[in-house]
């Protein structure tokens, strides 16, 4: 059983088909089963824990002084258990796990549970990893080599280029408006050349690119993503996304597949991404 420091009081969220509609769109779904169905895209549910799970890094009870304007999205492990539709109460419970220190900065560890609070179903979990970055002192330390991941069968490969309101489409679409996404000059006072995109529309975007590529359109079919994400998206650079059947032993009775997403210089922007699916 793992441990949790602390719980906040629960959330809760009501859906709409406007607000469905909105989240589409700032991760560019076109899928029609979306609409056609009023039930949201898969990573939706974990959307809408974001600013909630993001109020542990202002808790002064948990926070010890650390810099929460400096935070970007380490890592996101997603569980799908149901989608969300249209008319659901769905109740986010945020739950502070611990902390590690790196040399580069801080890891803070939240898990978010989501339910159907009319049904008390449980439609979704997560864990965030939120990285706080550390002040550059001295000399930069000797970077490790990581080894490459080997993968199967080549599935596809998929491009999608970045608009350039994208992160302001999805900050209004999923509620995350920290302005890291949405304000040139904190975004360049953060040391980014411009607003970057929210790491939670990139891994939306390695989720269609599955969906509509291997699952002929079916999301339901998805019941897991991680992501590490390794490196900042920005306006208006183009993506591209190969799956690949993964030499990775999946759950029993899923099958899982390895994404790799690179940004049109070849630099990759999620590492060890992988989706398990029915």
């Amino acid at each position: 059983m793992e441990k949790v420091i602390k719980e906040y009081p629960p959330e809760v969220v009501e859906i709409s088909a406007e607000s469905i509609r909105k989240y589409a769109e700032g991760i560019s779904e076109d899928n029609p089963f979306f609409m056609r169905n009023q039930v949201a895209p898969p990573l939706y549910a974990t959307a809408l824990a974001i600013p909630f799970t993001g109020r542990v890094l202002i808790d002064d009870e948990v926070n010890q002084g650390i810099n929460p304007t400096r935070v970007v999205h380490g890592e996101q492990d997603s569980r799908i258990f149901k989608l969300v539709k249209a008319g659901d109460r769905v109740k986010i419970i945020s739950k502070f796990l611990g902390r590690e220190e790196k040399e580069t900065g801080t890891i803070f560890i939240v898990k978010a549970e989501q339910y159907n609070e009319n049904t008390g179903e449980k439609i979704g979990e997560g864990y965030h990893l939120y990285f706080i970055r550390g002040e550059k002192k001295g000399e930069k330390k000797k970077e490790t080599v990581e080894s490459k991941p080997e993968y199967g069968n080549k599935l596809y490969e998929w491009k999608i280029k970045v608009a350039k309101d994208q992160p302001i489409k999805y900050a209004e679409g999923s509620g995350d408006r920290f302005p890291i996404h949405t304000d040139e000059n904190f975004a360049r006072a953060m040391g980014f050349p411009t607003i970057i995109l929210h790491g939670m529309c990139t891994m939306a975007f390695a989720i269609k690119s599955v969906v509509d590529n291997v699952l002929g359109g079916d999301p339901t079919k998805v019941k897991r993503a991680r992501v590490r994400f390794s490196k900042p998206v920005l306006p208006e650079q183009t993506l591209t996304f190969t799956g690949y059947e993964s030499k990775e032993k999946p759950e029993i009775g899923k099958r899982r597949i390895d994404v790799v997403a690179v940004n049109d210089n070849g630099e990759e922007v999620l590492k060890n991404a992988f989706l398990e699916i029915e």
